[in-house]
């Protein structure tokens, strides 16, 4: 459904696209975070990376997936996490398999898999049976959160759930990706995809395909090569087609924020959803600007992230005033203005906020 959306206002040099897809990228800050690295052994003989921040401290635990050949250290990942730190909360990091680092099975990953996911809400749930999990995906760990909330109905065992720029049709932004500057992210994704299928070429399905990374110039030709047949798809338009988020929203049974912005060079307008036709425990809150996990804004000493304040009011149902307890680095004090103003019912004078989705 479409609910008022919190303010988000950012200046003029920052109403480009590009520019806060870019600029996160270029931030030398590391969110200095301390999380604990375990390596988590599986029963089909493979094993997955998982980074927990304050892992044994009572309290909810926020489960956090990271895009595409993203990682713990993905800026996104750490404003998140710090925020977290800075409120004494818990998060665990599920790095996808064969992302960054070779898994040790053929099988990697996917925008449709939810294995990992599954298996990490159960290990979990095993120890603290009455802990709130509440599960946040960026971008394709979006597509996956989704898939698995919409596979799991009430069972899920997730309170609620987040996806930021999430695209909901993989076919059309594997072609946007192929369409002018969308080429330098898709190289840079590319490029890590490539690296880690080099390093399992002693497997026969890596070494039998390797020979097609000569020359790849898109993320539908390693799909095509790689993706769909590892995975059980026909060919990658199948994979995009049976993997797309937009398919699974209908089968959310918990409250469910989806946060884009309307200028994601990766996310065209004609894929979003109509958000009169979501169930009422999904938001679709749209900002102006923000581009691809971008979201940033300026404030006094320097720049600021923010989905971490939205996505902590959202999750923990806090009312304006509590942001006075985050952190001035991820929300200004303009923002906190703004919210004030939007809970006094004047949301109407905040031209250029993130809005509801018409």
């Amino acid at each position: 459904m479409a609910e008022h959306a919190n303010a988000f206002h950012v200046p003029w040099w920052l109403r480009f696209s590009h520019v806060q897809t870019v600029v996160p990228h270029l931030d030398r800050r590391r969110h200095d975070v301390l999380t604990e690295h375990i390596r988590h052994e599986l029963a089909d003989g493979d094993f997955v990376d998982v980074y927990w921040l304050n892992r044994t401290r009572p309290g909810p635990l926020f489960i956090l997936l990271p895009g595409m050949q993203g990682t713990q250290d993905s800026t996104y990942v750490r404003s998140l996490l710090s925020e977290l730190s800075l409120r004494g909360l818990r998060a665990a990091v599920l790095c996808h398999r064969g992302g960054a680092v070779p898994n040790r099975r053929a099988p990697f990953y996917h925008a449709g898999f939810t294995d990992h996911l599954a298996w990490l809400v159960r290990f979990v749930r095993e120890q603290e049976p009455h802990t709130p999990l509440y599960g946040v995906g960026f971008s394709l760990g979006g597509s996956m959160l989704i898939r698995y909330l919409a596979e799991t109905g009430h069972a899920s065992h997730l309170s609620a759930a987040a996806a930021v720029s999430l695209t909901f049709s993989l076919g059309s932004t594997a072609r946007r990706a192929c369409e002018g500057i969308n080429q330098l992210y898709q190289l840079r994704v590319l490029n890590s995809y490539k690296r880690v299928a080099r390093l399992k070429t002693h497997l026969p399905e890596f070494a039998s395909r390797v020979g097609t990374l000569n020359g790849m110039r898109s993320i539908q030709a390693f799909d095509e090569a790689f993706t769909a047949p590892l995975h059980g798809f026909k060919d990658a338009e199948d994979y995009y087609e049976r993997c797309s988020s937009q398919q699974f929203l209908s089968g959310i049974e918990v409250p469910f924020l989806v946060l884009n912005a309307e200028d994601d060079p990766l996310v065209a307008r004609d894929t979003l959803p109509d958000a009169r036709a979501l169930r009422e425990h999904v938001r679709l809150e749209l900002t102006p600007h923000g581009g691809h996990l971008g979201f940033m804004y300026q404030r006094s000493s320097g720049l600021g992230y923010y989905p971490p304040a939205r996505l902590i009011s959202f999750f923990l149902q806090e009312p304006s005033e509590a942001h006075e307890s985050l952190s001035q680095d991820v929300v200004g004090h303009a923002l906190l203005a703004l919210e004030a103003g939007d809970a006094r019912g004047r949301a109407d004078e905040h031209a250029g906020a993130a809005r509801p989705a018409q």
